[in-house]
């Protein structure tokens, strides 16, 4: 009974009726079938997948950090400032060089992601500085720099904010 499952297997598979197994592969050293090579794409998207959809993640902690610490009440519901606080969100958002009026940031430029972190876990909310937790001010400036359409395509933490520039 096995030997006929067996032929009719082979048959059906176009493999004859010889019942020799088939010749071995050679042993070689010559690199992977190109079915192989596909498979580092595809662990390199699935990756690209979860950071985005981490860092999704990130942008909606903080806009909730943001409502949540009334950022708002001195930034403006959209981030857009008022004439005595500026603006963290638009175009004139985060200059570089602080403004001559500025008291907090007075010496501190902002040409990193980094920068603009370690200002936000230092100096806000206003009112208690210095109380954000790490991911919490990471999550708010990575909202911030996002809605200012600042490139970040992994979620934002001390170790990587460097590497994102501003401009």
């Amino acid at each position: 009974m096995k030997k006929l499952i067996l032929a009719i297997a082979v048959a059906a598979c176009g493999g004859g009726t010889s019942s020799s197994p088939p010749p071995a592969a050679p042993a070689s050293s010559s690199p992977p079938p190109p079915e192989s090579a596909e498979k580092p794409a595809a662990t390199s998207e699935t990756s690209d997948v979860v950071a985005q959809a981490a860092l999704a993640e990130q942008y909606d902690a903080g806009k909730k950090v943001y409502v949540d610490k009334e950022c708002a009440s001195c930034h403006g519901d959209h981030g857009e400032g008022n004439p005595k606080n500026p603006a963290v969100i638009g175009p004139g958002a985060l200059p570089e060089q602080a403004p001559a009026q500025s008291k907090l940031r007075k010496g501190l430029a902002f040409e990193t992601a980094k920068d603009v972190l370690e200002f936000v876990k230092a100096k806000m909310p206003i009112k208690h500085p210095g109380t954000l937790a790490d991911n919490d001010a990471a999550a708010v400036t990575s909202w911030i720099l996002s809605e200012s359409k600042v490139a970040i395509d992994r979620p934002l933490d001390a170790s990587n904010a460097a590497a994102v520039k501003l401009r």
